[in-house]
């Protein structure tokens, strides 16, 4: 009885432990099924995540190929509290968001044209890991495109 106490009592502390980690950032890749840019940024978006590493960043995707694809997109945006960035750019595709997932504000955007090693260093700089310091996170290189859905008050 003692020793199945203990292996109990470890279970919970290993569980809670995995729990007590949160998401900083989101990682949010908006993609389509006929976009001709999306499969480069599936394959740099990996990779750059395999270069993060960190249970720290989350890789999500906004899939508006089909409407049920929309539909489990928008439970997404819902369940992870990304639901401006869902509204802003829903439809639109073959770019990456970054986002702060305290504060939900878009930290940058990143596209196919972007180096997969900045590409990483970026998340890893917005997620506050260990980055190279000595490469350029300017803003100005991970601007997001013009908002693509308009409220016009109607």
């Amino acid at each position: 009885m003692k020793k199945l106490s203990i292996l109990l009592s470890t279970a919970v502390v290993a569980l809670s432990s995995v729990s007590a980690h949160a998401t900083d950032v989101y990682v949010v890749k908006f993609r389509a099924d006929d976009c001709q840019t999306c499969v480069a940024m599936d394959n740099k978006i990996s990779s750059a995540m395999s270069m993060v590493s960190s249970e720290l960043v989350e890789e999500l995707t906004i899939d508006s190929s089909n409407a049920l694809k929309w539909e489990v997109s928008a439970h997404t945006a819902f369940d992870n509290n990304i639901v401006p960035q869902f509204n802003k750019w829903i439809g639109k595709t073959g770019f990456t968001a970054v986002v702060d997932a305290k504060t939900q504000r878009t930290i940058g955007c990143i596209s196919d044209s972007t180096d997969v090693y900045k590409t990483a260093n970026f998340i890893k700089a917005a997620a506050g890991l260990p980055h190279d310091r000595a490469v350029s996170n300017s803003r100005g290189q991970f601007r997001c495109p013009a908002t693509f859905n308009v409220d016009l008050g109607e």
